[in-house]
C-alpha cells in the first residue's frame, strides 16, 4: 500500500477519472421526472416551497482545485432563489474536493424538501477508480426509486431497505452492460427521511458516512450527542462473523497502519476498509460485502430511537429525551473525510462555537481538511462532505 494512502478506503490507487461513457452520463442534467419528484411537484399547492439540490460530477474531473465546492443541480417549485433561502434557513452543507490530484471529488450529496410534507437527505462517499460515478449513479437511482415507491411515506424503513438492495442490483446491471466499471469501485450511502407530518426521522446506511443527533435539553446547558449510525468496519465482531461465514467467505486483515480491511480468501484484493457498501461487485461476490442497510427510526415527539435491525445492535431502543424537553435538535451527516480526525463530541462542540449554521459547517470542513494535510505532511486529503439539518 502506498504510504500516503494508508488512511484511504481502498488500499490501491484511486486510479483514473473514468471513461467517456462515464463522463457523458454524469453530465446529464437532473429533471423532476428523472429524480422521481414530478408527481410530488405537480401536487404542491401554489405558495408552498419545494426544493431539490443534487451534486453532479465536476466537469473538470481531477483537474478541479483541491477544496473546491462540488458542482450542483437545482430543482425548485416556483422561484429557485426564494426556495433556496427557505431551505438554507434550516439546512447547511458543503462538499469539498480533497487534495487528490489523481482523482475527481468522489463524494456526492442530495437534499429534497417539500414544505409541510417531508425532506430527504443523502450523502455518498465514492471509492475506487470510478467511485465518483458510483456515488453519482447511486444517488440518482436511490432517490428516484425511493420517492416513486407508493409506500415511501407510510413505510419508509422498509422502503429504504428495499431500495438500497435495488440500487446494488442497478449498479451491477450498469457494470454488466459496460456503461461503468464497478467491479472495484463503489460508494457508502447514508440517507435520512424526515416526515414532517408524523414527526419521525428514518435513517438508513451502509459504510462509514456517519449520522448523529446533537441535542440540548431545556434542563441542561450542554449539547449532547447520539450516534444514529455505526460505522460498518470489518473488525466489528458481528461484521467480521458475517464476512467470514459468507458464501464464499471473505477474510479480515489488519493492514499495519490504521485499518482492518476485507479480502477475498484467494487473494490480496479488494482491500476495503468497510464491510458494507454499494457497488464493489468483486467484494460482494468474493469477500462477503453486503448492501443491506442498518435502519433506525427516531420519534421526534417522544425523543426515542428505535433500531429496526437489532441483529446489528442488540439494543432495540434508546431514550434520547422527552420530546417536549428538547430545546434544540440537529442532525449532522458527514462522510469519513470529517470523521477520520474529528469525533462526534468535537464536531458538536465546533458547531456550538461557530454556529449551527453554514458558518459552522464551513469551519468543520476546513478543520477536517487541515487535519488531513497535517497528518499526511501536505500530500493527501480525502473528499469532505458535511450536512447539518436543524430540526428544532
Amino acid at each position: 500500500m502506498a504510504e500516503r494512502r494508508k488512511r484511504m478506503s481502498v488500499a490501491g490507487s484511486a486510479g483514473s477519472a473514468g471513461g467517456p461513457r462515464a463522463a457523458e452520463a454524469a453530465s446529464k442534467a437532473s429533471t423532476p421526472n428523472a429524480m422521481g419528484v414530478q408527481n410530488i411537484w405537480n401536487s404542491i399547492p401554489d405558495g408552498k416551497h419545494a426544493y431539490g439540490l443534487f451534486t453532479k460530477t465536476d466537469d473538470g474531473l481531477k483537474a478541479v482545485k483541491s477544496y473546491s465546492e462540488k458542482e450542483t443541480e437545482v430543482l425548485a417549485k416556483g422561484d429557485p432563489a426564494e426556495a433556496r433561502a427557505w431551505v438554507q434557513s434550516s439546512v447547511a452543507f458543503a462538499c469539498k474536493k480533497g487534495h487528490k490530484p489523481e482523482s475527481p471529488n468522489q463524494d456526492s450529496f442530495s437534499l429534497i424538501m417539500v414544505e409541510d410534507q417531508f425532506a430527504l437527505y443523502g450523502i455518498y462517499d465514492g471509492h475506487g477508480p470510478t467511485g465518483h460515478d458510483a456515488s453519482h449513479e447511486a444517488l440518482r437511482f436511490l432517490t428516484r426509486n425511493f420517492l416513486e415507491d407508493p409506500e415511501f411515506q407510510g413505510h419508509p424503513a422498509e422502503t429504504l431497505s428495499k431500495v438500497f438492495e435495488k440500487t446494488q442490483e442497478f449498479l451491477a446491471k450498469q457494470d454488466s452492460e459496460s456503461r461503468f466499471d464497478f467491479k472495484s469501485s463503489g460508494a457508502t450511502c447514508t440517507v435520512a427521511f424526515h416526515d414532517f407530518t408524523s414527526q419521525t426521522l428514518t435513517v438508513a446506511h451502509v459504510g462509514d458516512s456517519r449520522a448523529l443527533l446533537a441535542y440540548k435539553k431545556k434542563s441542561k446547558g450542554a449539547f449532547e450527542t447520539l450516534e444514529l449510525t455505526k460505522d460498518h468496519k470489518p473488525d466489528l465482531p458481528q461484521e467480521k462473523k458475517r464476512i467470514e461465514s459468507a458464501n464464499p467467505p471473505g477474510k479480515v486483515v489488519f493492514d499495519g497502519y490504521f485499518n482492518h480491511r476485507v479480502f477475498a480468501q484467494c487473494g490480496q484484493y479488494p482491500g476495503l476498509n468497510m464491510s458494507r457498501a454499494l457497488g464493489d461487485l468483486v467484494a460482494h461476490r468474493e469477500a462477503g460485502l453486503t448492501a443491506k442497510p442498518d435502519v433506525v427510526i427516531v420519534d421526534l415527539q417522544k425523543g426515542s430511537v428505535r433500531k429496526t435491525f437489532p441483529e446489528s445492535d442488540p439494543e432495540n431502543s434508546e431514550l434520547l429525551a422527552a420530546g417536549e424537553e428538547m430545546e434544540k435538535l440537529s442532525l449532522l451527516m458527514c462522510t469519513d473525510g470529517v470523521w477520520e480526525f474529528i469525533d462526534n463530541k468535537q464536531a458538536t462542540a465546533m458547531l456550538k462555537k461557530e454556529g449551527f449554521n453554514q458558518d459552522g459547517v464551513d469551519a468543520l470542513t476546513k478543520e477536517s481538511y487541515d487535519q488531513w494535510m497535517k497528518d499526511s505532511d501536505g500530500e493527501i486529503t480525502d473528499d469532505i462532505t458535511a450536512m447539518l439539518i436543524n430540526i428544532r
